[in-house]
């Protein structure tokens, strides 16, 4: 096994075996590690995985869901072919056709609404993969749309409003040095994202303190830290904020950095103080001594990290609770300094790697300058002006009010409308449009609901470019040829843009010469990487000096208050300061008395990609809601009982499952499964008023004993 191991490239010892390891990567939980792999070819078929060794990311490990690779890619339900719709729209009725009439047909259908309606009326869409992204998004706006939609208006992107708003640009833990303190608020690395868990346990063994704050007792909440707090979910803003006043009280905010850097502290300093202890005892659960040893923490450690996940996003009040906490960093002085936080810079794929590229330029500058306003710009200002998207929680009540204009065609590639709350209403749409393109590895529910079906390839079937930090480039190859007649992504939007006529040449070229482009100022020939085999490293400098220019806020400081804000006050209600407020849908009531917390990741799934994949389905096979014993004892509910989860809006029929992952008056699910959508009773205009994004970690709810079906 050593040798077979220490082998890079080609046939295992004796010939004869004709098993050759080819690497490429792990692409199921997108945009994030990318985990090297190995992967053993026989006859064209992948036999097994493993991690390849020293990759930056995994360094020779999988987790549970890299593992079950070859049952993913070779799913018997994969689209083998592209297909043309013969029955009603969800009936799943298709025949077989060519690329070539697929195409025609696309691009006849796509010309024919924009001829007709305009070209803001089609909707070009994207859930997961994310490689891909940024030749949709050129697609679109070299097509005249400005209605480019991802799965981000769910995901990561409040995050990257909230740094740059705040920092001016996203900001990331300095992989090199060490925190004292790494407080991980609402982080769960050890199950979302496990190259990170391990860092975790790398701080602790060099004698760092680590902090979680989560209101669900995750396997990193028990396993990982010094000190576990438990907010009741949704008051997070609260503590930061009362963590703030205690550090300023206590004298230990960075005064000469705030001085120099940040611009409205004195405003800042005026709103913390009305956040009191005891009212953060009473409104967050968490105990006196526990927010006191938080601040002192915090405030006292030379360098410490205040490291927020994209689940603090997902409530009603998420962008200005991750404001609170991101503010903090700033109080303290804890930036751009070893060990501390320093700036992300732009690579490609969501990843900073130290080094620049065109990526963003790529993506963007066909942007149609004087296309009618996308969906979201009315409702989301704030959105809109600091992305080139349309938010995607707005298409459905834009579609239903035809705002402007109508939306009469949807573009796809990998959408899966359990994202949205209120799930069907996509699918009601797809109805009622003139044409649907969905491009998929699996027949979708979405996919059912198209027109035209085109089938993709996965990681192991493409080759791709990928950066990762520290100054790492990776140019893959096929491990395997294309299954069946799939395409990758980026090849099928080439086709795409070809069949239209787009007046783009550098779309129309393809893949390797505008992936060159946007890598034209790397100084490494990607065509070597390319042929190597492995990441490449690429030599940074010294990196970027943080303060070496003014920062990209309008004051050109770290910005306490925002003044990008402040614009949207007045006619929006929006405010500049990180202020709590209650992001529930409704107040507790008799009827619905709990709250529900949904979208945390478990380790054999990410979102609903991997259900239906055997090996990972039976670590939690059944879609199971985590109460409290407490709970249930009140309840009269066992381990395994049939229950029904219930909002104002609807309910599902699901297990129990007896479990101190949930605090008392708290119930945990997982979202993404076909047979218990949680996302189907939340309510669509649930939304945070800043960023758009779901309220999924925070509604009211009930649980009730399900009645005995015959």
């Amino acid at each position: 096994m050593n040798d077979l191991r220490a082998m890079t490239k080609g046939k295992l010892p004796g010939s004869e075996t004709g098993i050759e390891i080819r690497h490429t990567i792990c692409d199921i939980c997108t945009p994030g590690p990318q985990c090297g792999i190995d992967a053993y070819v026989k006859d064209g078929v992948v036999i097994k995985v493993e991690g390849t060794p020293g990759f930056p990311t995994n360094q020779g490990a999988l987790c549970t869901k890299g593992a079950a690779n070859r049952q993913y890619i070779y799913r018997p339900d994969r689209i083998r072919t592209p297909l043309r719709r013969v029955g009603k729209r969800g009936e799943g009725r298709f025949e077989p056709i060519s690329w070539e009439t697929a195409m025609e047909e696309i691009a006849r259908g796509l010309n024919r609404v924009k001829e007709t309606y305009g070209p803001e009326s089609v909707a070009f869409m994207t859930g997961y993969p994310k490689w891909y992204r940024p030749w949709l998004q050129r697609l679109a706006f070299s097509f005249g749309s400005p209605n480019y939609f991802t799965e981000s208006s769910t995901c990561h992107k409040s995050e990257t409003m909230s740094w740059r708003l705040t920092y001016g640009c996203e900001m990331r833990q300095d992989i090199l040095g060490m925190p004292e303190v790494l407080v991980g608020w609402g982080c769960n690395p050890l199950v979302s994202a496990y190259p990170m868990g391990r860092s975790y346990y790398q701080y602790k063994e060099q004698g760092g303190k680590v902090v979680i704050i989560d209101p669900r007792r995750t396997p990193t909440a028990t396993q990982c830290t010094d000190l576990f707090i438990r907010p009741r979910t949704g008051t997070d803003g609260y503590l930061a904020n009362t963590v703030a006043r205690l550090i300023i009280e206590n004298g230990w905010a960075d005064m000469e950095f705030i001085q120099a850097h940040v611009h409205g502290f004195p405003a800042y300093r005026e709103m913390v103080m009305g956040y009191t202890v005891e009212k953060a005892v009473e409104i967050t659960g968490v105990p006196e001594e526990e927010i006191r040893e938080l601040a002192r923490l915090i405030g006292t450690a030379k360098k410490a990290i205040v490291q927020p996940s994209n689940g603090l996003s997902h409530h009603k009040n998420g962008l200005s609770t991750h404001r609170a906490v991101i503010c903090l960093n700033a109080l303290t002085g804890n930036v751009n300094k070893p060990g501390t936080l320093f700036p992300a810079w732009d690579t490609a794929a969501d990843m900073s790697a130290g080094f620049r590229t065109y990526e963003g330029e790529f993506a963007t500058e066909r942007f149609p300058q004087k296309a009618r306003p996308r969906v979201g710009a009315g409702r989301f200002p704030l959105w809109c002006e600091m992305f080139y998207e349309a938010q995607a929680m707005d298409l459905l009540r834009f579609w239903k009010a035809e705002e402007s204009y109508p939306i009469r065609a949807m573009y796809a590639h990998g959408v899966n409308h359990r994202m949205y709350p209120e799930s069907s209403g996509l699918l009601e749409m797809a109805g009622e449009m003139e044409l649907v393109v969905a491009a998929d590895l699996f027949m979708t529910d979405f996919c059912r609901h198209a027109d035209i079906v085109l089938p993709a390839c996965s990681s192991f079937e493409r080759g791709e470019v990928k950066s990762y930090p520290g100054g790492y480039i990776n140019y893959t190859s096929p491990a395997i040829a294309p299954l069946y007649e799939s395409r990758d992504d980026v090849a099928i939007i080439t086709m795409t843009a070809n069949a239209l006529g787009l007046d783009d040449p550098l779309l129309r070229a393809g893949y390797d010469i505008s992936v060159k482009h946007i890598y034209r100022d790397v100084p490494l020939d990607l065509d070597e990487v390319k042929a190597a085999g492995l990441p490449s490293k690429v030599e940074c400098g010294a990196g970027r000096d943080y303060f070496a220019a003014p920062l990209n806020t309008p004051t050109g400081k770290i910005e306490l208050y925002s003044e990008r804000i402040a614009k949207y006050e007045a006619d929006y209600g929006l405010d500049p300061l990180p202020v709590f407020s209650d992001g529930f849908d409704c107040p507790p009531t008799a009827e619905f008395p709990m709250s529900l917390i949904t979208g945390g990741r478990l380790t054999n799934a990410v979102h609903s990609r991997l259900h239906d994949v055997p090996w990972l389905r039976d670590l939690r096979p059944e879609p199971a809601a985590d109460i409290h014993p407490e709970d249930a004892r009140r309840l009269g509910i066992a381990q395994g009982d049939e229950i029904c989860l219930v909002t104002r809006l609807g309910r599902i029929r699901v297990k129990a499952n007896l479990s101190a992952i949930s605090a008392p008056g708290e119930v945990n699910f997982y979202h993404g499964y076909r047979e218990a959508n949680v996302n189907e009773i939340i309510p669509k205009e649930h939304l945070d008023p800043y960023s758009g994004f779901p309220g999924y970690k925070q509604l009211r709810c009930r649980v009730e004993k399900a009645e005995v079906t015959m």
